[in-house]
C-alpha cells in the first residue's frame, strides 16, 4: 500500500482540515502516488498521518468522491477513480477558497466603508451643530 507523507498540517493555514487532507491527497493523485484502482490510506491511517479525527478523514474523503476522482465504499476504503485532467485548471476546493476569501475582502470593505461613512456622518454634524459659548 502506498501512503502519502508529504504533508505535514499547517495550523497557520485558514483552510479547515479536511480541505488540506483532500487537497495533499488529490495531489498524490494527480502526481501518480496513487493510480486508478488503487485504494487510498484507511481513515485510521489518516488520522494517525496527518493528527486528525476519523470524522475530518472522512470528510476530506467525502471531497474527492464528489469531484469524482474517488470511489468510497463502507468497511472496504476509498479507491482512485481517476486522475484529474489537465484541463481541470482549478478544483472544486480551490474555487470554494476563492469564493471565501472574495466573500471575506468584501465583508472587510464593507465594515471599512461602514466606519468611513461613520465618521464622515459625525463630522458633518459637527459641523452643521451650532457652536456653543464656552462659559468662562
Amino acid at each position: 500500500m502506498r501512503y502519502c507523507w508529504s504533508m505535514e498540517m499547517d495550523h497557520a493555514d485558514p483552510r479547515p482540515a479536511y480541505q488540506r487532507v483532500a487537497d495533499d491527497l488529490r495531489h498524490a493523485i494527480t502526481t501518480g502516488t496513487y493510480h486508478p484502482g488503487d485504494q487510498l490510506p484507511t481513515l485510521a491511517e489518516l488520522t494517525t498521518r496527518y493528527g486528525i479525527a476519523v470524522m475530518t478523514a472522512r470528510d476530506a474523503i467525502r471531497q474527492l468522491v464528489t469531484e469524482g476522482l474517488v470511489i468510497s465504499r463502507q468497511g472496504k476504503g476509498a479507491y482512485v477513480l481517476r486522475q484529474p485532467s489537465p484541463d481541470e485548471s482549478i478544483t472544486l476546493s480551490e474555487l470554494l477558497d476563492l469564493l471565501h476569501q472574495l466573500s471575506r475582502s468584501v465583508d472587510d470593505l464593507t465594515d471599512r466603508m461602514t466606519a468611513v461613512e461613520q465618521t464622515l456622518a459625525d463630522h458633518q454634524n459637527s459641523i452643521a451643530a451650532p457652536q456653543q459659548p464656552a462659559d468662562g
